[in-house]
């Protein structure tokens, strides 16, 4: 089973389900040239070069494969069509978003619109909050990002840590989880204690980084 993903210029149309449906006939209308276009299709390429079999339209990009449809609407738009499972799908939105494209999902029938602040190669520390019995979940999430061997011994460190910390103080309680790459984790309570800031640094990737706001966000 597969998913579609379409990606124009950003605001490009008030009706985005009708446009996704035009371009699946290679159908651009008013849709202009724009060469973010471009770049982002040349982007995706570049750090994942299994998506050439995946990509529309046909552009000379692709090499190998043969000319299909229309050739001249590589700079109006980008549709890929994705496996069940493929692993950096999150990443997607934002990396449209850092070239200043929209990302629509037709399966559910609106944009996906990311609010991270990820650049194009990544961030070194992205954030959020999680609710206090959620914390070691979300440490056994980013530790499985990275090939951690996250155990009991790790949620033991963590009892009676969160003691004393305060994010509007700057008090915080550092945890490195030792995979590849290493990520610190900062955590600290906010308000009343029942919600934990989260700060989590190290070299990060695009995918990475937003693997572990995914993370945060469902938590």
């Amino acid at each position: 089973m597969s998913y579609d993903l379409y990606f124009w210029p950003a605001g490009a149309t008030p009706d985005p389900t009708r446009l996704a449906r035009r371009l699946a006939d290679e159908k651009v209308g008013r849709l202009p040239p724009d060469e973010r276009v471009l770049a982002f299709r040349a982007d995706l390429l570049r750090r994942w070069p299994e998506l050439t079999d995946r990509i529309a339209p046909w552009h000379d990009d692709l090499g190998r494969r043969q000319p299909w449809g229309r050739t001249d609407l590589a700079d109006r738009f980008v549709g890929l069509t994705l496996p069940f499972g493929w692993p950096a799908t999150d990443a997607l939105p934002v990396l449209a978003g850092a070239h200043g494209l929209d990302c629509y999902d037709p399966q559910v029938g609106h944009l996906l619109v990311s609010s991270r602040n990820v650049g194009l190669d990544g961030a070194s520390e992205v954030g959020g909050s999680v609710g206090e019995a959620n914390v070691v979940p979300l440490l056994r999430r980013i530790s499985g990002h990275i090939g951690y061997a996250y155990d009991d011994l790790d949620a033991d460190a963590l009892t009676g840590a969160l003691d004393g910390t305060d994010a509007e103080a700057d008090r915080w309680f550092d945890y490195p989880l030792s995979g590849r790459p290493v990520v610190n984790v900062a955590l600290a309570r906010s308000g009343d204690g029942s919600v934990v800031m989260v700060r989590a640094r190290g070299e990060l990737d695009l995918v990475l980084a937003s693997r572990i706001e995914t993370a945060i966000d469902l938590l």
